[in-house]
């Protein structure tokens, strides 16, 4: 790690007396195996680069980093872009945290290669745990066997999750009670890709899209009761040859899509409670649905 970073880092973290409120974190890092390790106590933090459009994130143009963020009180945020050349090993090791309970607002966002210039980032991991309500995620990379998995608290939370490449992981779990949360997951690539979804909850909204072979969906699991509530929706689309969709829910006015266009394709469904509505449609000739935006 650079001087200059290093320097930036000491600076930039030392609260004034009292609360620290506003505080802002720069990186630009250039250099393998770097260790960044950052921690905001305070509301209305950021760490990113020196303006606030979030296309101007904080910077890592490094092999093998390892980056731990954690940001306590509300308000927070981090943007942060990562640049990664790696084709076996690891990449990337991320982990964000909120620190506490009761933390809202909190928004990160996360850019590794997403650019496509470094296209063959290999084994990148991504790990984020927002403890309070109206929290925001967003995710994305582009490489070969990265993983991303986050557990947000809820209610009004959202995630966003854009992968290309091939045996990547996206994994999301709304582990309060709270409802109203919204997962939107993306994923297309050669093939061997896997989603999985779990909430217990009501009117939240999943939504998901894989384009590729042998990729696989799971929302809640296929045993009964393993994503509970009432009022959600899900949106299931799968294109390309020998996908895999399980999805179980336990509830009422449920609302599950899937749309799988191609051949091979497999959807296993256990749903139980009063007013639900299941549609599926399978084939070559199944129209992919129009791609999910957030």
């Amino acid at each position: 790690m650079s001087r200059k970073l290093l320097t930036i880092l000491m600076v930039s973290a030392m609260p004034p007396l009292g609360y620290a409120v506003d505080n802002s974190i720069y990186i630009d890092q250039t250099g393998s195996n770097a260790v960044i390790n950052i921690t905001q106590d305070g509301a209305g933090n950021t760490v990113k680069a020196l303006t606030s459009n979030r296309t101007d994130a904080a910077i890592i143009n490094a092999d093998g980093a390892n980056i731990a963020i954690t940001q306590v009180g509300s308000g927070n945020t981090v943007s942060l872009g990562v640049s990664a050349s790696v084709t076996s090993g690891i990449s990337t090791d991320i982990t964000y945290s909120t620190g506490t309970s009761g933390v809202t607002g909190s928004t990160a966002i996360f850019n590794v290669n997403a650019g496509g210039t470094q296209s063959n980032a290999s084994k990148t991991s991504i790990n984020v745990l927002q403890t309070g309500n109206s929290s925001k995620f967003e995710a994305d990379v582009t490489g070969t066997g990265n993983s991303i998995s986050a557990t947000t608290a809820g209610p009004s939370d959202d995630v966003y999750s854009k992968m290309r490449g091939s045996s990547n992981t996206a994994n999301v779990s709304f582990s309060g009670t709270g409802g109203s949360n919204q997962a939107v997951l993306d994923q297309s690539g050669s093939g061997s890709n896997a989603i999985g979804i779990n909430a217990s909850s009501t009117g939240n909204y999943f939504g998901v899209t894989q384009v590729g072979s042998l990729n696989t969906v799971t929302v809640g699991g296929y045993t009964s009761g393993a994503l509970a509530g009432d009022d959600n929706t899900v949106l299931i689309q799968q294109n390309g040859t020998s996908n895999l969709a399980n999805l179980g829910i336990t509830g009422a006015s449920n609302s599950v899509n899937i749309n799988q266009g191609g051949t091979g394709q497999d959807a296993n469904v256990k749903i139980s409670g009063a007013s639900n509505t299941v549609n599926i449609s399978q084939g070559a000739g199944s129209n992919l649905l129009t791609p999910l935006s957030r």
